[in-house]
């Protein structure tokens, strides 16, 4: 199955069951509804994309081998002359260079297999946490043939939910805690790189990797502004104002004004529908060949 639509049926059953529970007099589903919101994943791209960073190693180890065969078969010749030094030096270079890509390769790789790895388990543990929502929802509405045993049956319900909520919320910190530290590991590798390319006097990394952080800036300024989109509607279900950073209010946790969770609803069913944010999912820049992005002015 497609994790990304069981991401969605995810989100879907759990909206369902809230809204069900909601009518029963048991408001304790709609946080889960903002947090199925924001994890909405695929990691099938962080799985294609380690595959592709595979085949860089694969083909810059061919290249450093072939460079070798070559190199040896000058070496016999006993070309011993200052030319001759020169040539090894240049090539012995080359050959650190593509060493060097292929451990870069095997760390982004093994990145993205792990990120990817990290996102399913996660969507597969969402999809359990609504079918949860779903039964406890289904228990209350059968519990509701009398007052008396929908009153307990809510008291219950809600003791549940908030169970419930906090483990979901422990699993999503440690899936933050694991993505930040890919990312860490990520950043440090390209670091380190550049970092001893400049120790030995060559700053072209650092030249290039400018260049390709420019050259990104249209995508680093949509997706800053594609996820403050997402997190503000993910509040919008959720009925609250947002609490702790990036959005600190004296009125954290109160409920939000009428008719906003309602289109914040309304919102995300149309970004479901659409595949993309309402309003910045139409902007998305548009990249070139060489996978650098456009400026407006250009």
């Amino acid at each position: 199955m497609n994790l990304a639509h069981l991401a969605r049926r995810s989100l879907v059953m759990g909206t369902g069951a809230a809204v069900t529970l909601s009518a029963l007099g048991v408001p304790a589903g709609w946080p889960f509804v903002g947090k199925m919101y924001i994890h909405q994943y695929d990691p099938q791209a962080f799985f294609d994309g380690a595959r592709t960073w595979l085949e860089v190693h694969d083909d810059a180890a061919a290249t450093r081998r072939n460079l070798m065969v070559l190199v040896d078969e000058v070496a016999v010749t006993s070309w011993r002359s200052e030319d001759g030094r020169a040539f090894q030096r240049r090539v012995d270079a080359l050959l650190a260079e593509l060493r060097g890509i292929e451990i870069r390769a095997v760390v982004t790789a093994l990145t993205l297999y792990t990120v990817g790895a990290a996102l399913a388990a996660m969507v597969m543990f969402q999809f359990l946490v609504a079918a949860a929502m779903a039964m406890v929802a289904l228990w209350v509405l059968t519990a509701a043939v009398t007052p008396l045993s929908l009153a307990g049956a809510r008291v219950l319900a809600v003791q549940c939910l908030i169970k419930l909520f906090e483990g979901y919320r422990a699993v999503e910190s440690l899936l933050n805690t694991l993505l930040h530290g890919c990312a860490a590991a990520l950043g440090a590798a390209v670091v380190v790189d550049v970092g001893l390319e400049a120790a030995r006097g060559d700053f072209g990394g650092v030249r290039d990797l400018a260049a390709a952080t420019f050259a990104q800036g249209p995508m680093l300024v949509w997706g800053t502004a594609n996820r403050i989109e997402r997190d503000l509607t993910a509040h919008g279900l959720s009925g609250l104002h947002p609490a702790g950073r990036p959005w600190p209010s004296a009125r954290a946790t109160t409920p939000l004004p009428p008719g906003l969770p309602q289109l914040a609803g309304a919102k995300a069913f149309n970004d479901l529908a659409t595949g993309g944010q309402t309003v910045t999912g139409r902007y998305v820049p548009e990249q070139a060949a060489d996978g650098s992005y456009s400026f407006p002015w250009d």
